[in-house]
């Protein structure tokens, strides 16, 4: 439960996708790597030796790094984007046979850059197998890998520092020097939220490592044992089965969890968990959890959680047992409990208990509706208070109880009434009741509502268990005098039930509605309506 705290206290989302503008036309190979490497931030890694002579033409405006890179070298070179490194390599390195694996191993030590401090934790890894290994104490590494040549191009990346990635020939020994970055550390609440569940090792890893790679499958028992490996929080997946729980950069495409699938990024797609679905940027598609949604970002879609959703702007629907969060939304909030957005709504919330928006554009259905304000549409509830709506007490007299208390709350042209009158004389009863409103200005200070109600009448001395309703329609002309002070007044017309149990309940009913101008009784069954009057002074 401790964790489950955590991960709803700690949401923030820190991730950005490179855009590349660039014209090239008739360009040698090397000065489009230049170009490409100023317009797109990114710095190239490659061998001099595989660079032909062709001219390279392209025109790119505003285009995904990825698809940049296809689009201007895919032709003639394999790539790998690798942190802050696109790296370029021969076709025949994507072809190679099974035979022509070597054994290479790559060692030294990784110290900081101005100062020779020895680096611990600095993650070491070749770009085609991914395998990373870490360095000691001491800063040292030793690195295995299996590959086609005797050249090998290894990331060295740590948090905080730049990545840096060098090609190296087998059986040798390498000393980096890192350099600090002067910025753009990744926030520490993000960190905690997905350091709840994973390894140090893993951990240590996702930190270090700025890559993303793209895999079509992905099965998990946990974080850390999976097909991903210790990277698994960099791999993007096109379908993901995690027996346990899992851990991705992104998914584009379909998850399915036992217990909990978690997204460093973002979800396009469907995304469904036994009980919990983590996402660390946006949902574009579904997320189905037997227990709870987090998406820190927005989301596109649906989320459906069997305890609760979270979601920062919302376009869609929220379907949740208790509770739902969002920070704007646009579609519609189903919650047994709450539903709570702390921007703008323009939709539909219904909740068992509570709603609450700062600025509503649409409807609110609950027990309790809050919000700072109503642009547009209207609540319906027991009590609605809002800075602009209507909040009003009455004191008012009636045909049928002397002396009432109600409250009035919502929007002028629809409201709730909360009433509660007591006739301690001749009729010695006492009532409440609950219904609607509508309130409108005809010029000036003069006004007119429409109210209809329906009221539980008793008598002092005892309690009728039968059915026993007075149904009120209203119209009522008001005058303010004053910004606080309304008198209002007009007629009611009563249509009242009674099922009759003894011989004293419909003694009762003759208590009031005397000059009845209709009376039926039909088995144990009176009804029977009469025209009132209701005055009132509105605070």
């Amino acid at each position: 439960m401790r964790q489950l705290v955590t991960l709803f206290a700690l949401f923030i989302t820190l991730f950005s996708f490179a855009q590349v503008s660039l014209e090239l036309d008739n360009v040698p190979v090397s000065d489009a790597i230049h170009q490409f490497s100023q317009a797109s931030g990114y710095r190239f890694a490659y061998n001099p030796d595989i660079l032909n002579q062709r001219t390279l033409t392209a025109s790119l405006e505003n285009v995904p790094l990825e698809k940049a890179v296809d689009q201007v070298f895919a032709d003639d070179y394999n790539y790998k984007i690798r942190g802050s490194y696109v790296i370029l390599l021969p076709k025949k390195e994507a072809v190679g046979s099974s035979e022509r694996v070597k054994p290479i191993t790559i060692k030294g030590e990784i110290v900081e850059a101005g100062t020779n401090k020895k680096l611990e934790n600095v993650s070491i890894y070749e770009i085609h197998t991914l395998k990373p290994v870490l360095t000691d104490a001491s800063g040292d590494y030793s690195l295995d890998v299996n590959l086609p040549d005797d050249i090998a191009f290894i990331a060295i990346t740590k948090e905080n520092y730049e990545d840096t990635i060098i090609q190296v020939k087998r059986n040798s020994e390498w000393t980096i020097a890192l350099k600090r970055k002067s910025a753009e550390v990744e926030d520490l609440l993000k960190e905690k939220i997905f350091s709840v569940f994973n390894s140090p090792t893993m951990k240590t890893h996702t930190k270090n490592v700025n890559l993303t790679e793209r895999r079509w499958a992905h099965l998990a028992l946990t974080p850390g044992i999976s097909t991903n490996g210790f990277l698994s929080g960099k791999f993007t997946n096109k379908f993901s089965v995690n027996l346990i729980a899992g851990y991705s950069h992104a998914l584009e495409g379909v998850e399915l969890g036992g217990v909990l699938n978690m997204e460093r990024s973002y979800v396009e797609g469907v995304q469904m968990s036994g009980a919990v679905n983590i996402n660390g940027d946006y949902t574009d598609g579904v997320q189905m959890a037997g227990m709870s949604n987090v998406t820190i970002g927005w989301v596109k879609g649906l989320q459906m959680g069997g305890f609760s959703n979270h979601c920062g702007d919302l376009d869609g629907w929220q379907l949740a047992g208790a509770i739902n969060t969002t920070t704007n939304g646009k579609g519609n909030q189903l919650a047994g409990s709450i539903n709570w957005n702390t921007g703008t709504f323009q939709g539909v919330q219904a909740s068992g208990l509570l709603n609450y928006t700062k600025t509503l554009k649409g409807l609110q259905i609950g027990v309790f509706n809050l919000a700072d304000s109503i642009a547009s549409g209207a609540m319906i509830g027991v009590l609605n208070l809002s800075k602009n709506g209507i909040h009003h007490f009455e004191l008012s007299t009636n045909d049928v109880t002397p002396y009432n208390l109600s409250f009035r709350s919502g929007i002028y042209k629809f409201y709730t009434v909360l009433h509660a009158g007591i006739n301690p004389h001749s009729a010695n009863l006492w009532d409440y009741g609950m219904g609607f409103g509508s309130y409108h200005t005809i010029k000036n200070k003069a006004s007119i509502d429409f109210e209809g109600t329906t009221h539980t009448l008793q008598p002092l001395d005892r309690t009728i268990d039968g059915f026993n309703m007075d149904l009120r329609f209203k119209i009522r002309f008001g005058y303010r005098f004053t910004k606080y002070l309304e008198v209002i007044g007009g007629p009611i017309l009563h249509y009242y039930w009674l099922d009759v149990q003894n011989a004293e309940d419909e003694l009762f009913a003759d208590r009031f509605g005397k000059n009845a101008f209709s009376s039926s009784h039909f088995g144990d069954v009176l009804s029977k309506s009469w025209i009132g009057f209701e005055l009132a002074v509105r605070y």
